[in-house]
C-alpha cells in the first residue's frame, strides 16, 4: 500500500509576510493561505462580525487577540466551515469554503489541525488511541503504519513513555500535549490553536510555546493561536491581529503593537476597566429600570 504523502514530515518551506491586498481570489501558491474580507456574522441579534479582513500568511504563527466575547473562537469556526457567515468571504488554500460541496469541505478539514480550548481528549482512551483515533476514522492505514504515525507524533511532543496512560493520569500540559500531537497526525496544512496557554504553569506553558515553534519551522506549517497572554505570544507569533467591534481595529509586530498608542491596544494590553470596550454592557435607562419614571427627566 502506498504511504500518503501527506504524512511525510517535513512540509513545505515557509513563506515570506506579504501586505493586505483587496483581491480575494488566493491561489495555492499564494503567500497569504487564509484570506477573509468583509466576513459579516449576527448571531441572536449581536453583530459579531462587520466587515472584517484578515490575511493570514504561509508558514507563519498568527495570533489572533481581544477582549472575551468578539468572536475569536467563532473566526475559527468560519474557517473550518462549521459556521456559515451572513455575508463576505472566506478563502483557504485557494478554496472558497462558502462554496466547497460536503465531500471537499471534508477533504480540505483533514489539512487543518485544531487544538480545542480544553484539550477534548477522549475519556474512555489512553493516550495512543486518541492520537490514533483521526487515522482510524478516516484511513485505512495497515496497523503497524498507524502505530508507527501516532508513536512518531508523540515522540515530537515528548510523550512518547505516556502512550498508555488514560487521560485522568496527565497533567494539563500533558493533556495539551497530547491533543497537540493528534493535531498534527495528518501533518496538516494547518494548526487552529483555541487558547492552547489556559490553565498551564509555567513549565508546561514554556514546553508548549516550545512545540509551537518548533513544528511551525520543522514541518513548514501555518499557525494560528488565539489567545490572551501577550507574554506567550510575544515568544512566539510573527504577526497579531486584535479584534474588537467587529473588527480588526490593530494589527502588527507582537514585540511593539502594544506600543502604537491607539485606545484599542492601550485598553486590551494595558488591561484597563473602561474604553473602547465599555464597563457596563447595553441597557436601558437605569432609573426607568427600578421604577422612578420621571427621575431621568
Amino acid at each position: 500500500m502506498a504511504f500518503p504523502q501527506r504524512f511525510g514530515y517535513f512540509g513545505a518551506s515557509p513563506q515570506p509576510f506579504a501586505p493586505m491586498t483587496d483581491s480575494v481570489h488566493a491561489t495555492p501558491d499564494d503567500s497569504m493561505l487564509v484570506r477573509i474580507r468583509g466576513l459579516t456574522t449576527v448571531l441572536g441579534g449581536k453583530t459579531i462580525f462587520s466587515g472584517l479582513d484578515m490575511d493570514i500568511p504561509r508558514g507563519k504563527i498568527t495570533a489572533i487577540m481581544g477582549p472575551s466575547g468578539t468572536g475569536k473562537t467563532t473566526l475559527l469556526k468560519h474557517i473550518t466551515g462549521q459556521m456559515r457567515a451572513d455575508a463576505g468571504r472566506i478563502v483557504v488554500d485557494g478554496q472558497n469554503v462558502a462554496e466547497l460541496s460536503r465531500e471537499k469541505l471534508y477533504e480540505m478539514r483533514e489539512g487543518i489541525g485544531y487544538l480545542f480550548q480544553n484539550s477534548a481528549l477522549l475519556t474512555d482512551f489512553d493516550v495512543f488511541e486518541n492520537v490514533a483515533f483521526p487515522l482510524r476514522q478516516h484511513t485505512r492505514l495497515p496497523e503497524v503504519l498507524i502505530r508507527n504515525l501516532v508513536l512518531l507524533k508523540l515522540q515530537a511532543v515528548g510523550l512518547r513513555g505516556a502512550a498508555a496512560l488514560m487521560p485522568s493520569e496527565l497533567s494539563g500540559g500533558m493533556a495539551r500535549r497530547v491533543a497537540l500531537a493528534r493535531a498534527i497526525v495528518f501533518d496538516p496544512m494547518l494548526i487552529l490553536y483555541d487558547e492552547p496557554f489556559v490553565g498551564l504553569d509555567p513549565v508546561a506553558l514554556n514546553q508548549v510555546l516550545k512545540l509551537i515553534r518548533t513544528l511551525n519551522q520543522t514541518l513548514g506549517i501555518t499557525s494560528v493561536l488565539v489567545a490572551h497572554e501577550l507574554a506567550a505570544i510575544r515568544q512566539v507569533a510573527d504577526h497579531v491581529f486584535l479584534v474588537a467591534n467587529g473588527k480588526v481595529v490593530a494589527q502588527g509586530d507582537p514585540k511593539t503593537i502594544a506600543d502604537d498608542g491607539s485606545p484599542w491596544t492601550r485598553q486590551f494590553f494595558g488591561g484597563e476597566a473602561d474604553g473602547p470596550v465599555p464597563f457596563q454592557y447595553p441597557a436601558g435607562d437605569y432609573a426607568q429600570a427600578l421604577g422612578f419614571a420621571g427621575a431621568a427627566k
